[in-house]
């Protein structure tokens, strides 16, 4: 009985030594007998008792680096510091694991050159305004060497840029010209749009009054016309009606102004004198 229970006893400390339950985000390395065996994913395992043992457990979530700032110097010379947020995560366990030592450090180590180098080849201006294609540079630029490891770089991004107090003074002063050129620019555009809405309606006046002349010209032409068509028709007894009224009612004016001392007769009167004085000399005559 006491031999029944030893081997039982012994059966189930195997099967637990030899059960294993790997976690969603890790991944177990075996080793057996001191060497690299396989790597164990998420799930029940079953290993060899007393010759497999677990000799590390990777992390596979993605993981973030400190921010790193590296100093640079431009292609224009100009001293910055370029600050660095780096996220990657573990797909080879055992590269990670048996190729080298301290991950997280040998990043901050490659990216320092490569970082230095991407920068010397760009002006300030380029690095200030292309921050994304340089941190896709610098990204493609490590994944050479972190494929190696069995790491892969998930993002890479410039969060600043860092100039010194000279050059971030120089750089005040030219936002400050440039906001100053384009506030003369405005004004000048202003003024020349002011100038053109002028000279619009300039134009539209002497487009009216020329159309104002033009229908005027047509309406005295029209009466012209008018004019001429009653006299040839007929109408020319009626029309020295009107003349004659026209003159009767100027000498009426005339007649009433107290220091008027000028007299209009009708020109039918005078004709009638005329006539009188004509007939008068034929008989003195005679």
């Amino acid at each position: 009985m006491t031999t029944v229970l030893a081997i039982l006893a012994i059966c189930l400390c195997v099967i637990f030594l030899s059960l294993k339950i790997v976690p969603q985000t890790e991944n177990w390395l075996v080793e057996r007998m001191g060497r690299y065996s396989r790597t164990l994913s998420a799930g029940v395992h079953i290993v060899t008792p007393f010759f497999d043992r677990i000799a590390h457990k990777e992390n596979i979530l993605e993981r973030q680096l400190p921010v790193k700032s590296v100093p640079s110097i431009t292609k224009d010379n100009v001293q910055i510091e370029v600050k660095l947020a780096i996220l990657y995560r573990v797909t080879d366990a055992s590269r990670a694991w048996y190729r080298i030592k301290n991950i997280d450090q040998a990043i901050e180590t490659i990216i320092t050159g490569i970082v230095r180098s991407t920068i010397g080849n760009s002006d300030l201006d380029d690095v200030q305004s292309n921050r994304r294609v340089l941190s896709d540079t610098i990204e493609a630029e490590i994944q050479h060497v972190t494929e190696e490891w069995g790491i892969v770089l998930t993002r890479v991004e410039i969060v600043d840029v860092e100039v010194d107090a000279e050059t971030r003074a120089a750089m005040q002063l030219q936002l400050n010209s440039e906001r100053t050129r384009r506030a003369l620019v405005r004004e000048a555009e202003g003024k020349k749009q002011a100038a053109n809405l002028a000279a619009d309606a300039e134009l539209y006046t002497a487009q009216q009054q020329a159309q104002a002349q033009r229908v005027l010209a047509d309406a005295q032409a029209y009466s012209v016309k008018t004019i001429a068509e009653a006299i040839n028709n007929g109408g020319e007894a009626a029309i020295n009606f009107d003349i004659k009224k026209i003159q009767a009612e100027a000498v009426k004016t005339l007649g009433t102004q107290p220091a008027a001392k000028i007299i209009l007769l009708p020109a039918d009167l005078l004709e009638t004198l005329s006539s009188v004085s004509s007939v008068a000399s034929r008989l003195v005559s005679k």
